[in-house]
């Protein structure tokens, strides 16, 4: 067991290299965007130069791009900035100082090196500094590990007290309606699980926002600040949590009713009540135990789904997550590269990692089951 988790968690690495590695390849054939501001701007710029993004070039009185190149004067000097200034297709330029006036101006010259050189300096920073690069729109010349790792606890806090409401409530209900199908209770939970199920979480959010924050006051209508009481922070877990565990029970219990009314009829639930269970062991002991394998990828991926899905309730309720920070840093038209790879690995690596749960929770479901055993 211990040998395939091992080998297991080492594909999970191997997979998210991959994942990063076209997506950094995919982001640098892309347009740079860097700061717009002068200050931001300048050490954005010393900073790709620093770390071996780009090469600089010093364009002044004294330039000579041959030992044998004429002097320049001022005026072919400021023809000569004038020219790399205007071709942003393939340089970056910006002046030390910003007195346009100054008759003599130096100008800095960054050109981009070669993707390759860019991904071994940067697969160097990940791996021995830990160093993901700096923002340069969410949080200008921010670490983007700094930017995103204060948005990860709302993220994952959100989404697991979803994920903890969803299972119990989702198993009992759907087993509850399979054990009694075809009754009132079954005909009242599917006509409700398809109304929910039919309603995006985005919608749901809004009617609760609106229903319980603005009409009632109930519940906070949007996300509370760290400044707000322990309790107004608390209660505004209610409508995010909510508007994402209404459509996840309602997804988890149709499958579990499907799972277990066909269990329901096996011969084994049968051959159990023979040998003196009665109907509620022979349901809880096995029939819904072994129902519960083919639920289980779904139930623990579940939260994969959640993660991804999250970015748009996080928009909409004003929570500062990371799928939140993802969408800002994607859809500006000036794309925050550094935040991008940064979240991609975080949720990456979340999906990964859960896949190697679901593998080994079959052993724990089903115990015919034994994890990176051999045939024969």
């Amino acid at each position: 067991m211990l040998r395939y988790f091992l080998m297991r968690l080492l594909w999970v690495f191997i997979i998210l290299f991959t994942i990063l590695t076209i997506t950094f390849v995919f982001l640098k054939l892309q347009p740079e965007y860097p700061p717009t501001k002068y200050d931001e701007k300048r050490s954005w710029l010393v900073k790709q130069w620093n770390d071996g993004f780009m090469t600089r070039t010093i364009i002044d009185i004294d330039y000579q791009p041959t030992p044998t190149s004429p002097k320049l004067t001022q005026v072919t000097l400021k023809e000569l900035q004038e020219k790399y200034v205007k071709d942003t297709k393939n340089y970056f330029t910006i002046y030390t100082d910003q007195e346009i006036n100054k008759p003599i101006r130096v100008l800095w010259v960054f050109e981009r090196v070669p993707i390759i050189t860019q991904y071994g300096t940067w697969l160097e920073n990940v791996i021995t500094k830990f160093d993901w690069g700096t923002s340069t729109r969410v949080q200008v010349n921010a670490p983007a590990t700094e930017v995103l790792n204060r948005t990860f606890k709302y993220t994952i806090g959100v989404n697991l007290a979803v994920l903890l409401l969803q299972i119990p409530f989702g198993l009992l209900i759907g087993a509850t309606a399979a054990i009694k199908k075809d009754k009132l209770f079954d005909n009242l939970t599917s006509i409700i699980i398809m109304v929910f199920i039919s309603l995006p979480s985005f919608v749901v959010i809004m009617l609760l926002m609106k229903w319980f924050g603005s009409d009632l006051s109930w519940l906070p209508y949007q996300w509370p600040s760290e400044q707000m009481p322990l309790q107004t922070r608390i209660l505004g877990y209610v409508i995010p949590v909510a508007s994402l565990s209404l459509g996840g029970i309602a997804g988890l219990s149709r499958r579990v009713r499907a799972e277990l009314s066909e269990g329901l009829t096996q011969d084994f639930v049968l051959l159990a009540r023979t040998k003196g269970l009665s109907k509620r062991q022979a349901i809880y002991r096995h029939a819904l135990r072994i129902s519960l394998t083919p639920i289980l990828p779904g139930l623990i991926f579940s939260f994969v789904g959640l993660l991804g899905g999250a970015g748009i309730t996080e928009q909409v309720y004003g929570i500062p997550g990371a799928g939140r920070l993802f969408i800002e840093a994607s859809i500006k038209g000036s794309p925050d590269y550094n935040i991008i790879m940064y979240d991609t690995a975080f949720f990456g690596f979340i999906g990964l990692f859960t896949s190697i749960l679901i593998d080994m929770s079959y052993g724990l479901i089903d115990p015919r089951i034994k994890m990176g055993a051999k045939n024969g």
